[in-house]
């Protein structure tokens, strides 16, 4: 069960790490006070988040039986800017 909650959680913090700095990050730093000249703009881990996730999912986390995990998992991999689900769309 630890092998399906390492790739998880690691994969649920890099999809996030990867919404934050699509989404977040440019009006938390114009609010913050910085200027759009200053602004530089950085990638996140493309591929990586949505692969870790889906496979604790595919792998461990789905032998759980619980829709709960079933939606928690699929919420995190499309929140995942990088993941290939946002490159074909």
């Amino acid at each position: 069960m630890i092998l399906g909650w390492i790739p998880g959680l690691l994969g649920g913090f890099i999809c996030l790490v990867n919404f934050y700095m699509s989404f977040l990050r440019y009006p938390l730093f114009l609010a913050l006070g910085g200027k759009q000249d200053d602004w530089r703009w950085v990638s996140g881990f493309p591929l990586v988040g949505s692969l870790f996730v889906a496979i604790a999912w595919i792998g461990w986390l789905r032998g759980l039986d619980s829709q709960t995990w079933d939606v928690v998992s699929w919420t995190i991999v499309a929140l995942d800017t990088g993941g290939i689900h946002w490159r074909v769309a």
